[in-house]
């Protein structure tokens, strides 16, 4: 049974994780490094054509309001990023995303 729309599930709390971890830690949370930490520390979304998935997540956490993204451009060569920070709206959840930031922190 699918889960109703706008809720926050378990990889959507991994991402929220993630964002926050890399805010304490001064990285930058652009789409392509949070699938590359869902990949290596929760193993999920192993392959590249998941992006697109993580990309979805990533729109409703915007819509909901508990992320918003910015534009980034680190280098003249480099594209433009889209970059997603949690907002206050974000970081009331973190009792919710606490332990997969736990893991986060343990394995930096």
């Amino acid at each position: 049974m699918p889960k109703p729309s706008r809720t926050v599930g378990e990889t959507k709390l991994k991402i929220l994780a993630i964002i926050c971890h890399n805010e304490l830690h001064g990285i930058d949370s652009y789409g392509y490094n949070i699938w590359k930490t869902l990949k290596k520390k929760f193993r999920i979304y192993l392959d590249e054509r998941y992006l697109r998935d993580l990309y979805h997540h990533l729109k409703d956490l915007n819509n909901a309001g508990l992320i918003k993204k910015g534009i980034k451009q680190p280098t003249e060569r480099a594209p433009k990023r889209q970059l997603y920070t949690l907002t206050e709206k974000g970081k009331k959840l973190e009792k919710e995303f606490n332990g997969y930031l736990q893991i986060l922190e343990r394995d930096s």
